[in-house]
């Protein structure tokens, strides 16, 4: 990696789950670990909103302190969007789940009782170390987010995981938003499953229509 320098920022943040935005964004209080020395626009949810141009696209880390064990992670998010003037982080749901992230976002007051586990309304993902990490989401109105701070630039390059553990949370192979393969699979199980359930439907209609016929037919030699 290359180490990018870091401006002066607050040191605590938050991060919220976002399903609008296409890819995780940053701001204010995110290590810069690596610049890729790639730039793209961004535009608003509106058109009057405007373009954000040259907006670096890098690979952000954040420290999480885990409050149980009090042990710190740094969590890297690779092919993130940086914008510095952000006063908060906005995290796409599916850029994680694309590195086997476990993303459950519906709030324990949404779920039934029988529904709700240590899992729920969480993020849960492997270590460097091939550990769980488990990061117990908050509601603030209708948002669910946790609360990251600034790592030091010691902790980012811990590679061997003596002082801190690292945690991947989106691939580093690469994220094209509008790849389309996410959108044709999902297609595809729709169908499938519309089909199975059509069977089965029909299954149920052909074991009660032959039900009814054999009972027609002993009722007639009685």
């Amino acid at each position: 990696m290359r180490a990018a320098a870091v401006p002066n920022m607050k040191v605590a943040s938050r991060a919220e789950l976002d399903s609008n935005c296409d890819t995780c964004c940053f701001g204010n209080g995110v290590y810069i670990a690596e610049d890729t020395l790639r730039t793209i626009s961004v535009n608003g949810f509106m058109e009057d909103l405007g373009t954000v141009p040259d907006v670096k696209i890098i690979t952000a880390a954040t420290a999480y302190d885990d409050p149980e064990p009090w042990q710190t992670y740094i969590l890297f998010y690779h092919h993130a969007l940086y914008i510095p003037t952000m006063q908060r982080h906005l995290l796409k749901p599916n850029q994680m789940r694309a590195n086997d992230v476990i993303v459950n976002e519906t709030p324990l007051v949404r779920l039934p009782y029988d529904l709700r586990n240590k899992h729920s309304h969480s993020i849960v993902a492997t270590t460097e170390l091939h550990e769980e990490l488990h990061i117990p989401l908050q509601l603030e109105g209708v948002t669910s987010f946790f609360t990251t701070r600034m790592p030091t630039r010691a902790k980012v390059e811990d590679t061997d995981n003596r002082e801190c553990t690292h945690v991947h949370m989106t691939p580093t192979s690469g994220w094209d938003p509008h790849d389309t393969t996410m959108a044709n699979h999902e297609a595809s199980l729709h169908a499938a499953m519309t089909n199975e359930d059509s069977y089965a439907r029909r299954r149920i209609v052909q074991a009660v229509t032959t039900e009814i016929e054999n009972k027609q037919k002993t009722y007639q030699r009685g």
